[in-house]
């Protein structure tokens, strides 16, 4: 065997056949090494790669490793997230248009989503146009539909929530004055004062503390009977007061001016006045007429776009009258139904600003003369007895003629609409508790006097 070995070593390479065999031999060994070198790196990179088990299938076939679990959790649901966002992309891009960007604090975004696109117009079986709750064609008998018993009372619901803050509080005091008392002329004085300072105003107390001596003097009272009595007499105020606005549609358009102090909310409730009236399908033109603040020609802009108005402004600092004349002229040649002109905050001791107001009345009463033919004033209920003073001196500059209280679900004193009623008789168009569409209705004397006073509702 070792002299074998000894001849295969000295015969090596001069044995062309066998060298040849062994270089074949060779190279396919190579080959192999290769091979199992690829396939090696190969099963390495498996885990690297985007795992083709869907995270569903990986549960039924007995789920990943232990040291896999953080790492196959986490980007699992990327892919998720990406093809819904890129469907969500495609299906958005035709609404592209109507999305709208946030604006200051009178961001009028509602909770829900509500539609607000232009409707068709709305006729009764006479004919006639039927427009949304809380407005009126002026006519002498007027044709409301009533809304059925549940939305009404959804209303009322929020309506008392709104005013809780108002009713808690002057419920509350009433209790305790009555407590183990009977009524005399001391508690009739106190309980008079309690209402005064409520901002129910002098004649409504006085009311109150009249009607409730004639049923309970020297007897004893609970906070029910006051509760009742109160939400009666406040009805009384406030009945002659609550009516619809009406609208002079025989001749277009119907001019509403908007007017009020700084913070009031005006913006804001000309587009939901304007969301309303589009939506029975008149056609309404929005004029910024408050040229001193961009964010207010932006945030118009923004609402008749999502109403489907037509829009007219200006740059900042341009003469807010001619934009009226200028919104007047386009809204008659477009013959528009309504239009609706916001106008800068005012405050009432700057003669100047009021000068200027006086002006727009007088540019529009050229042009009709019956011209504006509503002049609404917008009022924050949280600025209390500031309020009644508002109302005077806007009612002699523009010829204010109808009111629209905002902000009641933010203050403990709502009671001053009762008492402004009670001094100026203007009507009371709509009332405010909260930011969104649905938050500005009518307004409805019963509603509200049962939801101050604290007492049930009824019917």
């Amino acid at each position: 065997m070792a002299l074998g070995f000894i001849k295969k070593v000295f015969t090596f390479g001069k044995d062309k056949p066998a060298t040849e065999e062994a270089q074949v031999s060779d190279a396919e060994h190579m080959e192999n090494l290769v091979e199992e070198a690829e396939t090696a790196s190969a099963l390495q990179e498996i885990p690297v790669a985007a795992d083709p088990v869907a995270p569903e299938e990986i549960e039924t076939a007995g789920g990943p490793a232990p040291d896999e679990v953080e790492a196959a959790a986490e980007p699992a649901a990327e892919p998720d997230f990406a093809e819904r966002d890129i469907t969500q992309n495609k299906n958005s891009d035709a609404d592209s248009t109507s999305e709208s960007p946030a604006v200051d604090e009178f961001h009028p975004q509602p909770e829900q989503p509500v539609d607000l696109s232009h409707g068709e117009l709305q006729q009764n079986a006479n004919g006639a146009i039927s427009l949304p709750k809380g407005f009126s064609t002026g006519s002498l008998v007027p044709d409301p539909s009533p809304e059925a018993p549940t939305v009404r009372l959804t209303w009322f619901q929020r309506l008392r929530q709104g005013l809780f803050r108002t009713s808690s509080q002057l419920s509350g005091q009433i209790a305790a004055l009555f407590t183990k008392r009977k009524l005399d002329d001391d508690t009739l004085q106190d309980l008079e004062d309690l209402l005064i300072q409520a901002d129910l105003g002098v004649e409504t107390a006085l009311r109150i503390t009249d009607t409730l001596s004639a049923e309970r003097y020297g007897k004893d009272v609970t906070g029910e009977d006051v509760s009742r009595i109160m939400a009666a007499e406040i009805t009384k105020v406030l009945k002659p007061v609550a009516k619809p606005l009406a609208l002079d549609l025989s001749h277009k358009p119907h001019v509403i001016l908007v007017v009020g102090v700084n913070g009031t909310g005006k913006t804001t409730t000309i587009g939901k006045l304007a969301a309303k009236l589009s939506g029975s399908g008149l056609k309404v033109m929005l004029a910024a007429g408050d040229t001193f603040r961009a964010a207010a020609i932006e945030q118009l802009k923004i609402w008749a776009d999502r109403t489907g108005s037509t829009f007219i402004g200006s740059k900042i600092g341009a003469d807010a009258a001619g934009l009226a004349y200028d919104a007047f002229e386009q809204a008659r040649a477009e013959k528009s139904d309504v239009l609706i002109i916001d106008t800068a905050g005012r405050l009432q001791n700057k003669a100047e600003l009021m000068a200027e107001l006086e002006k727009i009345v007088r540019v529009l009463g050229k042009l009709d003369p019956d011209a504006p033919h509503t002049v609404l004033q917008t009022l924050d209920a949280t600025t209390g007895q500031n309020a009644l003073n508002q109302v005077e001196i806007f009612r002699n500059i523009a010829g204010v003629n109808g009111l629209i209280m905002t902000k009641l679900d933010g203050t403990a004193r709502g009671g001053i609409l009762v008492g402004i009623a009670a001094k100026h008789k203007l009507p009371v168009y709509f009332i405010g508790v909260g930011e969104g569409v649905e938050d500005l209705e009518p307004f409805e004397a019963e509603d509200f006097a049962n939801a101050i006073a604290g007492h049930a509702h009824q019917g």
